[in-house]
């Protein structure tokens, strides 16, 4: 049996594990099937006064940080590239860096 999906459809595919695997979601795509991703988050697991963060989008996102407690904090962004930039802050912590 085969199904045919018309071209620039999304298409939603849902995934149930069997175990209880760890899964890593760094690039969110929306939208039809070869589109770019829109979103991108950098999860910093080592406490850090400089994050230099690699997101491939293909622009210079807006950035959203956040400690490893949840709060957000404020920082200097230095675009590298379209596809890089790094952020520094006054005192190193770890948590993630939300890119949109």
């Amino acid at each position: 049996m085969s199904t045919s999906i018309p071209v620039n459809s999304p298409i939603v595919v849902t995934v149930t594990p069997q175990a209880s695997p760890t899964v890593n979601l760094n690039q969110i795509t929306v939208g039809p099937i070869n589109q770019p991703a829109i979103a991108y988050t950098h999860t910093q697991g080592t406490s850090s006064a400089t994050w230099v963060i690699n997101h491939n989008l293909g622009w210079n996102p807006n950035v959203t940080v956040q400690d490893s407690a949840g709060t957000t904090v404020e920082g200097n962004v230095s675009y590298t590239n379209v596809s890089s930039l790094t952020i520094t802050f006054s005192g190193s912590f770890s948590g993630k860096a939300y890119l949109s």
